[in-house]
């Protein structure tokens, strides 16, 4: 599978070298939000990535250990302070 068509399916874009549009956890869609830059208090625990991501080199985080399921959080960590924020839709 070529590495842009992989990424598309993983990810939800065409180009490697970009964000990710979407992100998925067992049946939830984790849609793309903003750019969030997080004090040190603020920043997510737990690290959630999956071996797929490790393996294209993103990091994902959560601030619980639950994170699946509707009206949840994830953060893919850019670097230093700042994270792109990903939801699930519904209500929490």
């Amino acid at each position: 599978m070529s590495a842009s068509f992989s990424n598309r399916v993983i990810y939800g874009t065409w180009n490697i070298f970009s964000y990710p549009n979407r992100l998925y956890f067992d049946e939830y869609r984790y849609d793309i939000g903003i750019v969030v830059k997080l004090l040190d208090y603020e920043k997510p625990q737990y690290e959630v990535s999956r071996n797929i991501d490790k393996l294209t080199g993103k990091r994902i985080y959560s601030k619980e250990k639950n994170f699946i399921g509707n009206g949840k959080v994830v953060y893919l960590h850019l670097d230093g302070d700042r994270y792109l924020a990903f939801a699930s839709g519904g209500g929490g």
